[in-house]
């Protein structure tokens, strides 16, 4: 299994709106996409500093899921029409691990 997790850091006008529909956009995404085995996302509970402001994780089955994820027209419109425009700046990694 390989988990994909990104945490984004907003720009300063990005509003409530804006996060919201991002945050509807991703729903359609695990509906959308076969290979994504677990999705979830949302916003920094703020508990700690330095954090960012959100965080997907994305779970498959497989390193040749994960790249047809990162290939797939859902994805990439979620990285031109919100990420791309909303981030000020956004790290990820991907780990494997296995099932239980």
């Amino acid at each position: 299994m390989l988990n994909h997790v990104v945490t984004f850091i907003w720009k300063q006008d990005i509003s409530d709106d804006h996060i919201q529909s991002f945050h509807e956009a991703l729903s359609t995404v695990s509906e959308t996409i076969p290979e994504v085995v677990e999705y979830r996302y949302g916003r920094d509970l703020a508990l700690k500093p330095g954090s960012g402001d959100y965080a997907i994780s994305a779970t498959f089955e497989d390193v040749p899921d994960f790249r047809t994820y990162l290939a797939h027209p859902a994805h990439v419109r979620l990285v031109q029409e919100f990420i791309s425009v909303m981030a000020e700046s956004y790290s990820s990694v991907q780990i494997e691990f296995a099932s239980r």
